[in-house]
């Protein structure tokens, strides 16, 4: 496979109706027209000042138009992406800038005025390119950052098309290189076409993909480099908004939408209209675990199934998930999985101290996963899981978050779901604590929906008590006006842990 094959059909992409809509973003709208002549700028400031065809280029992730050109720019033009996360502190992003040493970076506006910002990309030696609006989108130099500088700078790494980001759950977000040959048969997996589809079946769709997660995030990325690869116009939410995002599927009469848990229960408690999404055959859901009875709730009101689709970190696009035929078949007594394995996936359970010990159907261990797009080794993953004798894969949590209470394993996540049950609890989260003579007891934060009166502690521990051994039951439970969460809308252990003290 050409490593120019994605940069080559996008540009063709741009070339199908370059008047036609290809970004809205609220009020404002951007053609593939637009997007090319922005793209071509990008690359020309690019190239006048001297920067190599395959160096990293950071591209500061926001869901707005201008960052849709930047990203297309870099992609036809073989640079390396390496995306920047927009909300955060500026000091953070500051010193992410000066960290990542990169070359160029291409940002909006809003992120070179940041307080900080300016000084990094000149410690760091970086051209700083300016990006904004929609139509036109506007690109220039910014003043302060006229020229490259003499670094050093990251190495370019061949092969490599972009980089993604982890959600950081559990720590700081980890970058994963991610090779065109790679992400070429994820886009072909998930389009549910042929490898050898030709390209001159390439034509424009009429029905958008609403991109509402952080480009970002893993899946916010993947959803974008979809649509682009699709030739799929896109509207753009920065936030989601249930009542925003409810008007824009039935504005374009989406078929498929992609939700994380987090949003349907907002989409619930907005007590959106069925007639809104009477368009819909289907929602795909991910990233975190979705509430069995949340999903159930949700079906029952809108009448349309929601398919949970699982990707583990190591891989970019999904490796399980439900499919519509087994959603009818197996919906009711199979609702905690996360689906099957995909057709060019394997999938095994080994004991967490040996790898090579596979375990029987049903049995707990760590999940392995072996893909010819990830190469032809099983990958042994973080999250435990097992597979029962109908191949549908169930988690129970990740391995590094078991708790150990004096000898007693514990996973936050059978204890969360517990806890979500009870009336008025919108959320809950489960995290280890010291403790001298157990080594470690769970704690509970419990975040309320509005306006759900608090239960206290006893009230907890009853309900608690008839799902739960004792020793799965927390030794204390907080109520948080809202749990801290990363921009993929997971509960970020590490905030939940300072905003807990522990």
């Amino acid at each position: 496979m050409s490593t120019r094959h994605l940069g080559e059909r996008i540009r063709s992409v741009l070339l199908l109706k370059p008047d036609a809509v290809a970004v809205e973003a609220g009020h404002t709208v951007a053609t593939w027209g637009d997007l090319s002549r922005a793209a071509e700028e990008i690359e020309r400031l690019l190239l006048r000042n001297g920067i190599g065809r395959d160096a990293p280029i950071g591209w500061v992730a926001r869901n707005r138009p201008a960052a849709v050109a930047s990203f297309v720019s870099l992609l036809i033009g073989g640079w390396m992406v390496v995306p920047l996360r927009p909300r955060q502190a500026s000091a953070t992003f500051a010193a992410e800038l000066a960290a990542q040493r990169l070359c160029a970076v291409l940002a909006d506006e809003e992120d070179w005025a940041e307080e900080g910002v300016v000084a990094a990309a000149e410690q760091a030696g970086t051209l700083g390119i300016i990006v904004s609006g929609a139509s036109p989108v506007r690109t220039s130099v910014h003043p302060q950052l006229s020229m490259v500088g003499t670094g050093p700078h990251r190495q370019p790494m061949p092969g490599y098309i972009l980089e993604r980001l982890t959600s950081g759950t559990t720590g700081a977000p980890k970058r994963i290189p991610v090779q065109e040959d790679v992400l070429i048969p994820s886009l072909q997996s998930a389009e549910q076409r042929g490898k050898g589809a030709a390209e001159s079946e390439l034509n424009l769709k009429r029905s958008p993909a609403i991109l509402l997660k952080p480009f970002s995030h893993a899946g916010g990325l993947f959803g974008l480099l979809l649509a682009l690869y699709q030739a799929r116009p896109m509207v753009l939410l920065e936030k989601f908004v249930p009542d925003e995002w409810a008007r824009a599927v039935e504005r374009y009469q989406i078929k498929s939408a992609s939700l994380v848990p987090a949003m349907i229960q907002m989409i619930l408690e907005a007590n959106i209209e069925r007639q809104w999404l009477k368009s819909l055959k289907a929602i795909r859901a991910g990233t975190a675990p979705l509430d069995p009875q949340l999903q159930l709730d949700f079906e029952q009101r809108y009448g349309v199934p929601i398919l949970v689709d699982y990707g583990a970190a190591e891989f970019i696009g999904g490796v399980a998930g439900w499919t519509l035929d087994d959603h009818r078949q197996y919906a009711s007594a199979k609702r905690r999985s996360v689906g099957r394995a995909r057709s060019d996936v394997l999938l095994k359970v080994a004991a967490q101290d040996d790898p090579e010990a596979a375990l029987s159907a049903g049995q707990v261990g760590v999940l392995s996963v072996k893909c010819d797009r990830f190469g032809p080794d099983w990958i042994r993953t973080n999250d435990l899981a097992s597979i029962d004798e109908d191949g549908f894969l169930f988690l129970h949590g990740r391995a590094d978050d078991a708790i150990n209470r004096g000898g007693f394993k514990i996973l936050p996540e059978e204890v969360a779901a517990v806890l979500r049950r009870y009336p008025g609890v919108r959320d809950a989260a489960v995290i280890g604590k010291a403790d001298r003579r157990l080594g470690q007891v769970p704690v509970a934060a419990i975040e309320m929906a509005p306006g759900a009166v608090a239960p206290t502690a006893d009230e907890l521990i009853a309900f608690a008590r008839q799902a739960l051994t004792p020793y799965m039951i927390p030794t204390e439970f907080r109520i948080v006006e809202a749990l801290p969460r990363t921009v993929s809308m997971k509960v970020s252990r590490p905030e939940l842990k300072a905003m807990l003290g522990l």
